[in-house]
C-alpha cells in the first residue's frame, strides 16, 4: 500500500482506447470547440469515491489519485519547498491561547470560495467535518485530523470564523501538520448520511468498569471474570455501535458529491476508467504563485487579493506559475499491469502513467526509446517495507525478527538482482526528507556473504532457546552457501515448532520488485529451517487481511509518506494498533517507552526538538523491527513532451503532486 498521507490500490483490458473513448478524447470536437483531456494510465481501481472512506478503511494509492483535491482545507504544503500556508483561510493561525482550563485557536477565512454546485464553503463546513470525525471517532488516516483526546470541539462563531478548543496545547504534528490541514466536506451534501450514522450511538454512554478490578487485564480469575462479565459485554456493545456508525458512513452514496478542488469525479466505468471533469467554480483556478530563494512565497487570487508569507521577496524568483485546472477532464485508463499501461504511454494512448511502483530498467528503457517521451527522476519519499503480525508467536519474538533481517541480503537484491533500480533502506524515514532522516542508523549486517548470515542468524536463534531436530548444513568455506541441506524440525523457545508462515506480497506482474525480495526472503528462511511460503496476490486482496481483517502473518508492502514524520507515531503507537482501533499499527507494536517518546514528539512545538525526538524513534524502531525496511525507489516520471508542467523537481516525483492533474497543460 503505498500512502500518502504522510501521508497510501481488475481486469486486465487488452484494447483501452475504449477508456479515452469512453471519457472524452483530447481532439474531440464539440460545439463549443475542441474538449481537452488529460489521459493518465493507473493499474488499480479505485476502491470508494466516498471520501470519508477513502480517509478510512477505503485508502489506497489509487483512490488517492482520483479523489485529489476534492476537499477542502484551511491550510496546506506550499509547492516544492513545502511551507506551511493558508489553504481556504485567510491568513497564518493565530498563536494558541489559554482560555480557562483549554487552549483556543481561531482561523478567518476566505469570504468568497464555492463548493463545485454554487454554495459557499463557509466555518459550518468545517465544524461539521471536524465534529463528524471527533463524534464517530473515525478512524485511520481520520484519526490524524481529529485527534479526540486532545481537541475537545470545533465551533464555527460566525459564518466565516473557525474557533478551535483544545485540552492542551497542541504540537506540530497535531496542529500545522495535522487538524489544520484537515480535509472539509459540504455540510448541505453529507449531513443526512452522518445523521444516519449518528443513530447508531444516539443515546449511548461508555460502560462503567468495576473500580477494584482491571477488567482489561488478561488471565481474569474466575471470580473477577464474572465480576467483569457484564462490562465487558456492555463495552463489546458500545464499541460495536460506533464500528456500525462509522460503517453507514463509510457506506453511503457519494454520487454527485460537491468538490472544493479544480476536478469533480464523476464518471466510474469499473475496469475501463474514471473520468474526471473540472470545476468551474475553482477557487484557485487562475491564482498565481511565486517563490523566492529568500523564503518568501506569495499567492494572488482571482479577485486580486495577495498573500506573502516567509519573506519581502528580496530574494531571486525561484518559482512562479499560474495554477488551472487548463483541461476540460483528466481520464484515468486502467491496465492491469505496468507493461501495458507504460505501452499505451508509448504508442500517445495517454499522457502519463502514475506510477507508485518501482519501474524496471528494461521496461523503463523501452518507453523512453518512444518518440515524444520524456524522462525525469526525483529523490522518493516512500519506503517498502516487511511488516510483523506481532500479537502472534513467533512474530512477537524479538530474535525472530532479528534473523529475518539478518537473512535479508538488501544489498544483493537491489544491487544484482533489481540492478539497481531501487536503494536498500534501513530507516522507516527515507534519506530524501534530509531534515527528519536519522542518517547514524546502524547497518550491522550490511556486507555479509550468505554463509556469514545463515552462520549469525543460527547464533541467534540458539543463543535465544530455538532447537532444531537437524541444523542446517553447508561448506562453511563456500560464502554463497550454494549446496546448503535446510534447517529441519525447528522448534521455538516454548517447545512447539514453528508454524507455518504465508508472506503476503502483490505479484510481479504488479510490482516486480516487491514480488522478487518476497520469493528470496522465503527461500532464504526455509535454508534456515522455518517453513515460510511466499504468498503472491493483487494488491487488493492484500487489503482486507493486513488493514481489515488483521489475520496475517507477514506482508511486504508500501507507504508514500509525508515530509512531516508523524507517522513514525500513526503506524506504531500502541494506541493505533489496527486490531483494536481500526488504524495504522498494523504489526501491534507495543513498547511503553516508544509511546512515551512518540507522545513527546506530537506535542512538541519547536521543530528543532521534535527533529532529535524523530531520530530517536528511527532507533527504536532500527532496534525492535516491527517494519524492517526493505527499499527506497527513485521516483521516477516518463511523460509525454505534449504536457507541458510549471516545474519537474519535486520530492517523490509527479506522482507526490498526482500527476499536476490541476497544473497541466496538454499542447
Amino acid at each position: 500500500m503505498r500512502r500518502v498521507w504522510s501521508k497510501n490500490k481488475v481486469v486486465i483490458i487488452a484494447i483501452l482506447l475504449l477508456a479515452a473513448g469512453c471519457g472524452g478524447d483530447s481532439s474531440t470536437k464539440t460545439d463549443d470547440g475542441v474538449i481537452q483531456a488529460y489521459r493518465i494510465g493507473i493499474f488499480e481501481e479505485p476502491t470508494t469515491l466516498n471520501y470519508w472512506n477513502y480517509l478510512g478503511p477505503g485508502t489506497s494509492v489509487w483512490t488517492q489519485y482520483v479523489l485529489d483535491g476534492q476537499a477542502g482545507s484551511l491550510y496546506t504544503l506550499s509547492d516544492q519547498r513545502f511551507d506551511f500556508v493558508p489553504s481556504l483561510a485567510k491568513d497564518l493561525p493565530t498563536e494558541p491561547v489559554k482560555e480557562g482550563d483549554s487552549w483556543v485557536i481561531e482561523v478567518e477565512m476566505v469570504e468568497d470560495a464555492y463548493w463545485s454546485d454554487g454554495e459557499l464553503i463557509t466555518a459550518e463546513d468545517v465544524a461539521f467535518t471536524t465534529s463528524t470525525c471527533l463524534d464517530l471517532r473515525l478512524t485511520q488516516n481520520w484519526a490524524n485530523f481529529c485527534i479526540p483526546e486532545l481537541l475537545e470541539k470545533v465551533e464555527a462563531t460566525g459564518k466565516f470564523s473557525v474557533k478551535y478548543t483544545f485540552s492542551e496545547k497542541p504540537g506540530l504534528g497535531q496542529w500545522q501538520f495535522g487538524i489544520a490541514q484537515a480535509p472539509i466536506l459540504p455540510k448541505h451534501f453529507w449531513e443526512e448520511d452522518v445523521r444516519a450514522a449518528y443513530l447508531f450511538i444516539e443515546g449511548l454512554e461508555p460502560p462503567d468498569s468495576p473500580s477494584e478490578i482491571e477488567c482489561d487485564a488478561n488471565n481474569l480469575s474466575p471470580s473477577d471474570l464474572e465480576t467483569c462479565t457484564p462490562y465487558l459485554e456492555q463495552k463489546e456493545a458500545y464499541e460495536e455501535a460506533f464500528v456500525n456508525a462509522r460503517l453507514s458512513l463509510y457506506s453511503a452514496d457519494p454520487s454527485g458529491a460537491p468538490v472544493a478542488g479544480g476536478f469533480i469525479t464523476d464518471k466510474w466505468d469499473r475496469g475501463a476508467f474514471v473520468q474526471r471533469s473540472s470545476n468551474l467554480d475553482y477557487y484557485f483556478k487562475n491564482a498565481e504563485i511565486v517563490e523566492y530563494s529568500d523564503g518568501t512565497w506569495q499567492r494572488t487570487v482571482n479577485n486580486g487579493s495577495t498573500i506573502q508569507l516567509y519573506g519581502d521577496g528580496s530574494g531571486e524568483e525561484t518559482l512562479r506559475f499560474v495554477q488551472g485546472p487548463y483541461v476540460d477532464h483528466v481520464i484515468f485508463s486502467l491496465y492491469g499491469d505496468q507493461p501495458s499501461a507504460f505501452l499505451a504511454m508509448s504508442n500517445a494512448e495517454v499522457d502519463y502513467v502514475l506510477n507508485p511502483l518501482s519501474l524496471a530498467r528494461g521496461l523503463r528503457e523501452q518507453a523512453e526509446n518512444s518518440e515524444g517521451v520524456q524522462t525525469f527522476i526525483n529523490p522518493d519519499n516512500g519506503i517498502f517495507y516487511l511488516g510483523f503480525n506481532m500479537r502472534k508467536e513467533p512474530f512477537s519474538l524479538p530474535e525472530f525478527r532479528e534473523v529475518v533481517d539478518i537473512l535479508l541480503d538488501k544489498e544483493f537484491i537491489a544491487g544484482k538482482v533489481l540492478q539497481g533500480s531501487v536503494f536498500p533502506a534501513y530507516s522507516i524515514v527515507p534519506p530524501a526528507n534530509g531534515f527528519w532522516y536519522n542518517e547514524e542508523i546502524a547497518m550491522p549486517y550490511e556486507g555479509l556473504s550468505r554463509s556469514e548470515r545463515l552462520s549469525t542468524a543460527i547464533d541467534v536463534l540458539e543463543e535465544a532457546g530455538w532447537t532444531w531436530e537437524k541444523k542446517p548444513e553447508w561448506d562453511l568455506t563456500d560464502p554463497n552457501a550454494v549446496n546448503i541441506n535446510p534447517g529441519e524440525g525447528l522448534r521455538m523457545p516454548n517447545g512447539e515448532p514453528v508454524p507455518e508462515i504465508s508472506i503476503l506480497g502483490p505479484g510481479p506482474a504488479y510490482d516486480q520488485p516487491r514480488a522478487v525480495f518476497n520469493q528470496f526472503l522465503s527461500t532464504w528462511m526455509q535454508d534456515l529451517g522455518i517453513p515460510a511460503d511466499s504468498k503472491l496476490a493483487g494488491f487488493n486482496t492484500i487489503i482486507n487481511p493486513v488493514f481489515k481483517e488483521v489475520d496475517f502473518d507477514m506482508y511486504i508492502l508500501g507507504w508514500n509518506l509525508t515530509i512531516y514524520p508523524d507517522y513514525l507515531c500513526e503506524f506504531f503507537h500502541s494506541e493505533n494498533d489496527t486490531a483494536v482501533s481500526g488504524n495504522f499499527n498494523t504489526a501491534g507494536f507495543n513498547n511503553p517507552e516508544y509511546d512515551a517518546k512518540c507522545d513527546a514528539f506530537t506535542e512538541e512545538t519547536d521543530v528543532q526538538e521534535a527533529r532529535a525526538q524523530a531520530k530517536e524513534l528511527q532507533v527504536i524502531l532500527a532496534e525492535e523491527r516491527p517494519y524492517i525496511p526493505l527499499y527506497y525507489g527513485q521516483a521516477v516520471d516518463l511523460i509525454r513532451d505534449t504536457v507541458e508542467l510549471p516545474y519537474t523537481d519535486t520530492l517523490g516525483g509527479f506522482g507526490a503532486v498526482f500527476g499536476f492533474q490541476t497544473y497541466a497543460k496538454v499542447l
